[in-house]
This record gives C-alpha cells, sequence and structure tokens, in this order.
C-alpha cells in the first residue's frame, strides 16, 4: 500500500506484522518523527482538531503538517482526533466541558443513581457521537493513498463509569452495591464494540485492513491501545470482578491489543494483566514526578517481567536511552518510540544501529 506522507510503509508495515506475530526481522519496529530538512515549521495535531465543526478546515491542517514531516522507521502518518479522554463517557450522556488552551475536555458527574441510566446505551442521535462520527467520516474520505485514520482514545469500560458517576462515589459502589456494578460493567463492556465498530465503519478503515492509535501504534487489522487509568483506585479483588472481564472482552473483539498502564498505585494488576491470553503488549507508564525521577526506560525489571510472560512492551527516550535499554531485553517483543531526534539523517542513523544490535 502505498502512503504519500509515508512512502516506505510496506517496509513499515512488514515490521509491524512481525511484531504482532511475536517475530523479529532486522530489528524491532522504531517509531521517530522529524521535520524535514528545510521544511516550515507547522503547528502540531491537536487532540481536539475539529471541535469547532469544521472538519475540512481540521483535516487541511494535519495535512499541511504531515507534508513537512519525515516519518521514520515504523511511525506512520495518521490522523487521530475525536472529542478528548471522557468522551466514550460523554457518548452515554455525559455533559463535555472544553478546554481548549489545554486541549482536552471532560465529563462533569451526572449519574445519582445508577438505576435511573440503564440500560447503558448510545443514543444515535447524541450530539457528541454524531460529531465523532463526522469528523471520522470525513478524515476517512480524505485518507487513501495519503495516511490513516486512527482509531479514538476510548477510554472505555471502568474509565466511562467513573467519568458519569464520579470517581469517589464510583469507588463507594464498588462497596455498597456491587450487584449493581455487575449489571452496569456487564452493559458497558458491550457498548466497547458499538462505538469501535461505529468508528471503524464510519472511516471505512476496512478498506486498508490498517488501523492505528495513540501510542505510535499501527495495526494490520482492528487493533487497539485499551487503558483503564481508573484502576488505580482498585483494589486486585476488585479488578479481577470488573476490570479483568471488561478487558478481556475487549481482547476477544479485537485483532490486536496493547495496554496502556499508568503509574505505579496499577501495578498490583499486572500479573492478573499478564495472564490475559489475548493480550499483546502493555505500556507501562511511571506518570508525574516519578517519570522525572526514574525515567519510563529505566523500569527494565518491569519490562523483562513482562517480556517474561510472552507479551510485548513498548519503550520511548532518546537514542541514547534506547541504546542503554536495547541489549536487555528480547528484540522481538519490544517497540520503541525515540524522542529527540534532530534530523531524518540521525533518525536513519539510529534505525542503522537497531538493525546492527538485534
Amino acid at each position: 500500500m502505498e502512503l504519500l506522507y509515508k512512502p516506505d510503509f510496506d517496509d513499515a508495515a512488514r515490521r509491524w506484522q512481525a511484531f504482532w506475530a511475536g517475530e523479529l526481522l532486522d530489528r524491532p519496529p522504531a517509531v521517530m518523527t522529524v521535520r524535514r530538512e528545510g521544511a516550515p515549521e507547522r503547528p502540531a495535531k491537536r487532540q481536539l482538531a475539529g471541535q469547532d465543526g469544521d472538519f475540512q478546515a481540521a483535516l487541511d491542517r494535519f495535512e499541511q503538517w504531515a507534508e513537512t514531516m519525515y516519518f521514520a522507521g515504523e511511525a506512520v502518518p495518521n490522523f487521530l482526533s475525536g472529542l478528548g479522554p471522557d468522551q466514550f463517557a460523554a457518548f452515554m450522556g455525559g455533559h463535555l466541558e472544553f478546554s481548549e488552551e489545554h486541549d482536552t475536555s471532560w465529563v462533569l458527574p451526572s449519574v445519582d443513581d445508577w438505576t435511573d441510566i440503564m440500560p447503558l446505551q448510545i443514543d444515535p442521535n447524541n450530539e457528541h457521537w454524531q460529531h465523532v462520527l463526522g469528523l471520522i467520516n470525513v478524515a476517512g474520505q480524505r485518507a487513501p493513498g495519503k495516511f490513516l485514520v486512527a482509531t479514538i482514545d476510548m477510554h472505555s469500560n471502568l474509565d466511562a463509569l467513573g467519568a458519569l458517576r464520579g470517581y469517589q462515589q464510583f469507588c463507594l459502589d464498588m462497596i455498597d452495591q456491587p450487584e449493581v456494578i455487575d449489571r452496569v460493567v456487564a452493559q458497558v463492556i458491550d457498548l466497547y464494540e458499538v462505538v469501535y465498530n461505529g468508528v471503524h465503519e464510519a472511516a471505512e478503515m476496512q478498506r486498508v485492513r490498517w488501523t492505528a492509535s495513540w501510542g505510535g501504534l499501527a495495526f494490520p487489522g482492528k487493533g487497539e491501545m485499551m487503558q483503564c487509568d481508573f484502576s488505580a483506585l482498585m483494589s486486585p479483588k476488585m479488578a479481577d470482578r470488573w476490570l479483568m472481564p471488561a478487558l478481556e472482552a475487549e481482547c476477544e473483539f479485537l485483532d490486536y491489543s496493547f495496554y496502556h498502564l499508568d503509574g505505579p498505585d496499577a501495578l498490583v494488576h499486572l500479573p492478573a494483566l499478564l495472564s490475559l491470553p489475548r493480550l499483546h503488549g502493555i505500556q507501562w507508564v511511571p506518570g508525574g514526578r516519578l517519570e522525572v525521577e526514574q525515567p519510563q526506560h529505566t523500569w527494565v525489571d518491569i519490562f523483562q517481567r513482562i517480556q517474561a510472560a510472552g507479551k510485548a512492551v513498548e519503550v520511548w527516550g532518546d537514542a541514547e536511552a534506547i541504546k542503554w535499554v536495547h541489549p536487555q531485553l528480547k528484540p522481538n517483543l519490544v517497540c520503541y518510540l525515540i524522542s529527540g531526534i534532530e534530523s531524518p539523517a540521525q533518525a536513519d542513523q539510529m534505525l542503522d544501529w537497531l538493525a546492527d544490535n538485534s
């Protein structure tokens, strides 16, 4: 498949396919983007691109940026947008608040009693759902032969429920009315396929058979970076009852799945995550101050533990950080997000180094 902004996409595709099969060609996937020599500087991609309803202008800005960029290695140009991290909750009726300054949004807690909104559903005429489908449809029309359309930032399962109820009250619900939570979790699980397929079909992703997600990942089928940031507030017992069944269902639906494990308080769930048979890999994120004190690429013990279970890891850092960690990892079970690259030539040199040392 030819992409205007990624002429060597077929080479990248082969490495991504090998990665998802747990195999190695000459080196692991490495994602780097850097401005082309002499190209003008364009504004970077925005999470809320198209929020104003001018979808064509949002795609114009994206393409103006993409044409100035060198997508090195397995970096694939993809249009990733939507209405922010709480959009799944908004699709179920939550009220979105926006911050253009910080390029994000959030849902105001609005559920006083779960029985008032059960069964959970997505109204086909929901304004936020219609907005996202319209934006993704325009992107899908513009994309063929040029770029991929990414899936949206889902924040499904318990993240969506916590946003609707308020996270503190949701924690209390798990203690005070666990049988009700059994019901709402079962219902939100069923909506994952509805949302994913709705976006997938709106963009006509099936035409190219490739999808992409945040985190730099590309998939030769239906794929997603799954997550549940709320898990940091859950005990392993609670997670086993409510979160793991949700993630297992998402993995069963997807062809390829990665999980965003966010923060040290969520590490207690690593054993359960590693037991999910269809989960392909984990992106560990130390988060906040801990990321400064102990950068992500230095958590070798966590990476090795994940790889020992047959799962892949995603590691990021600058070129020197990647050169330090790479010899300590299984090259067939890692992909890299490499920052600090200053020129296309430097990116190519890093690819050569990985090929020579894998």
